[in-house]
């Protein structure tokens, strides 16, 4: 047996056939493996996109012995796959379908460099081989003839030859259609998404009408870039490793072995025995060290997912994952969490602490301030942050968090510091600025932190002169600007998001009579000018719009886009309980009046005083809010 560690596309460029035995079982991978292998993969496209990755993923092992007689097609040799032959095929698969979105894409470079990985040269094959006779893969015979089908024919060959698996409205029957049909339309999917938006999925808060525009086209010029990125991920970035076996090798016995049904380990178990076999080899105390350091990390609390981090893994990951990034100032890659950490704690193959002690010591000093954060315990500065956080699902600042905690700075200069980063999210995203790429600004602060020192004085600093749009900070004209011209209610789709600026402009405008400050529970969002406001309400003219909303002339017309272009702004938008929302719904503005009076929310008392409800005053209101609003969510200048 010869064992050797692989990337794909070495294993893929050979000129041999991988033959599934005949007696596997058929393809049967689902969401949920296929999933977690997207997220491994769009995660190393993006790293590439940025610069060369640190680490190669490993993606398990493929054992294969020679191939029988009657196996080899010419020239072409043949192995059988004894293991892994879901994880191949499941490559293959990806392939198929990034070749056929390539081709959509206009990209007939990656089409054809896609070739050598799918099929065998011409030239190892006998005269007369059709492309299906030069396929790579063999599956078994259940699977050939999609697997043939999705490699050598159009997306359109496919669904005539295989109607079965599809509604006549070309929807594909999940009950009827075969494993590995779904597994490729799942990632054809995922691929031309990615192409058009360079994310695993378009935030909601990032709706951009121009690069809708270049998807639905496939015009866009960067789409090849990311499509590129996506095949360097799996060819070159990820690893396999290979066994060889030889004659005489068990490969049932072999088999087994590799497959044991023993719980899978977690990254952090793997740090953890490299962090107790260093310090028994360095003569420290490891039970010791166990029970008054790591034991805390023991419990199930740890071991359960993350609720509001991305991708799923156990908490205890995405607590080391921010732990690392706090201290280096450096992304930090959840795949390949234990290479991070060792090349962390040694740096160079020199240790970075002086003991494994100190070690453990600088880690659990991030400990409560993510039960803080995530739990609301101890600390109530951050705990309060962590409850902002949740509401706009931005972990991805955690690390900052950390850094900023862990400091000797005053308390309540962290407070401000705490604030500020509220109020840059909640800034950024009324004025509808992207919410990609926070991580690597949060990031940026971080280093900036660790070379400078921790300060309100370093994060003021820390965006001076950043202008662009995926960083800079809005100012005050900019934040009053957006709320009084932007259609909040469409850019912020989220209605906790929503809820939640509404009810600090609430709180702002409350009296000192009005001393509840907790939020009630089911409050919703409500339009004073109905989102459907044509029956009950009027135009400035006094003429109603048809039912039809067809516009009787051009005067109409134009009355009309003015008045939509005011509905779902910030002035226009109030906080009221869910069945009062529900009573309301487009009555015209007296009857809204009177129970918006009765609501006691401080925000509708203002509302139900006016005489009248128009587009100048949702434009006043708007003003008025946007005055409280850089007091609320404040710009680093102003603190």
């Amino acid at each position: 047996m010869k064992t050797d560690s692989i990337e794909v596309g070495r294993v893929l460029q050979d000129s041999r056939r991988f033959t599934v035995p005949i007696y596997q079982r058929q393809y049967a991978w689902k969401e949920d493996r296929l999933n977690p292998l997207w997220d491994d993969l769009v995660s190393k496209a993006n790293e590439l996109l940025d610069g060369p990755p640190k680490f190669q993923h490993y993606m398990g092992a493929l054992i294969l012995a020679p191939g029988a007689d009657g196996y080899s097609v010419g020239r072409i040799s043949s192995v059988q796959v004894v293991d892994g032959q879901q994880r191949l095929s499941t490559f293959q698969l990806f392939l198929a379908a990034l070749r056929h979105v390539a081709t959509e894409w206009g990209q007939e470079g990656i089409v054809k460099a896609l070739d050598v990985y799918i099929f065998n040269d011409e030239r190892s094959a006998e005269a007369d081989a059709t492309p299906a006779d030069r396929l790579k893969l063999v599956p078994t015979p259940a699977d050939r003839s999609i697997f043939r089908d999705l490699m050598t024919e159009t997306f359109s060959t496919v669904r005539s030859r295989h109607s079965h698996a599809f509604y006549k409205n070309g929807n594909i029957i999940k009950g009827q259609a075969p494993r590995a049909l779904l597994a490729y339309l799942y990632f054809r999917e995922k691929i031309d998404h990615y192409a058009a938006w360079g994310s695993d999925e378009k935030d909601d808060d990032d709706f951009d009408l121009a690069r809708m525009a270049a998807a639905i086209s496939k015009d866009d010029p960067a789409a090849g870039t990311r499509l590129q990125a996506l095949a360097d991920a799996l060819l070159i970035q990820f690893k396999l490793v290979i066994i060889n076996l030889e004659e005489g090798d068990d490969a049932q016995v072999i088999f087994e072995t590799l497959n044991s049904r023993g719980e899978p380990l977690l990254a952090m178990d793997l740090v953890r025995n490299n962090i107790f076999h260093r310090a028994e080899a360095q003569g420290e105390h490891a039970e010791g060290l166990f029970e008054t350091r790591w034991k805390p990390f023991d419990q199930l609390f740890w071991k359960a997912d993350a609720p509001r981090a991305k991708p799923k893994r156990p908490r205890i990951d995405h607590f080391l994952s921010y732990a690392l990034t706090a201290q280096t100032g450096e992304e930090t890659s959840l795949r390949e969490l234990y290479a991070e950490y060792r090349a962390y704690a040694r740096p160079k193959g020199k240790a970075r602490f002086a003991t494994v002690g100190e070690e453990l010591d600088a880690l659990l000093r991030f400990n409560p301030v993510y039960e803080a954060l995530e739990q609301g315990k101890g600390d109530a500065d951050v705990a309060w942050l962590g409850r902002k956080l949740a509401t706009w699902e931005v972990a991805t600042v955690y690390p900052l968090v950390f850094a900023t905690a862990v400091t000797k700075m005053d308390e309540a200069e962290k407070r401000t510091i705490y604030r500020l980063i509220y109020s840059y999210i909640v800034r950024r995203a009324i004025c509808n600025l992207t919410a990609k790429n926070m991580n690597k600004n949060f990031t940026r602060i971080v280093a900036i932190f660790n070379e400078r020192g921790a300060s309100l004085q370093t994060f003021r600093e820390s965006f001076a002169g950043q202008s662009g749009p995926a960083v800079r900070f809005p100012d005050d004209a900019e934040l009053q600007a957006a709320i009084t011209s932007q259609p909040i209610y469409d850019n912020i789709l989220r209605a906790e998001r929503k809820i939640d600026i509404l009810w600090e402009l609430e709180k702002a405008v409350r009296s000192k009579f009005q001393v509840d400050d907790s939020r009630p529970s089911f409050l919703s969002v409500e339009h004073v000018l109905p989102q459907t406001w044509t029956t009950h309400w009027p135009l400035p003219d006094g003429r109603f719009v048809p039912g039809t909303r067809i516009p009787a002339d051009e005067e109409m017309a134009v009355a009309m886009r003015h008045r939509d272009a005011h509905r779902h702004r910030l002035g226009n938008l109030t906080l009221v309980t869910a069945p009062l929302n529900s009573s309301m719904q487009n009555q015209a503005f007296d009857a809204k009046r009177e129970r918006l009076g009765k609501s006691l929310m401080a925000l509708n008392t203002a509302i139900a005083e006016l005489p009248m409800w128009d587009e100048a005053t949702i434009v006043q209101r708007g003003d008025n809010l946007g005055k409280l609003a850089v007091d609320i969510w404040p710009h680093p200048a102003s603190v």
